[in-house]
């Protein structure tokens, strides 16, 4: 998969309350190669040559794109809930833009929640759209372990 990370730092100096619902950021072009397509379908160490892209593949481009869109990942948030639907295959070769955006941010007990959606097209066509929400724990949380 080629993409330009070289130039974005691993972790970001944002936090998630800095973060605002209707930021936008992209679209990031990221290429996936048929060789990373053929390493993640099928069993795990197996290369199963095919022309589509598996799903697979949508975790590893949203992850990408994140840590380019806020300029590394933002430390101490947690995965709360991730979702995928698939619109159209992707093809295994396939340049891809992609869009990401806040789509909602709420306060809880438990934490601050701030969701990410990203739509990934191809050709001008929406392919797949994904969903993460972040939960950033409570100040002083992340230090309890």
């Amino acid at each position: 998969m080629a993409s330009d990370l070289d130039d974005v730092p691993l972790f970001s100096d944002l936090r998630y309350e800095e973060l605002s619902v209707g930021q936008r950021w992209g679209p990031f072009v990221e290429t996936l190669d048929p060789g990373t397509s053929d390493e993640m379908r099928g069993a795990i160490g197996t290369r199963a040559p095919g022309a589509g892209a598996p799903l697979g593949v949508l975790p590893l481009l949203t992850l990408r794109t994140l840590r380019r869109a806020l300029g590394g990942i933002i430390p101490g948030g947690v995965l709360a809930r991730q979702h995928f639907s698939a619109v159209d295959a992707i093809p295994a070769g396939a340049e891809l833009a992609i869009d990401v955006w806040i789509s909602a941010q709420q306060q809880r007990p438990s934490g601050f929640y701030t969701t990410f959606t990203f739509t990934l097209a191809h050709d001008g066509l929406v392919r797949a759209t994904a969903e993460w929400m972040i939960l950033a724990p409570p100040a002083g949380e992340e230090d309890r372990g």
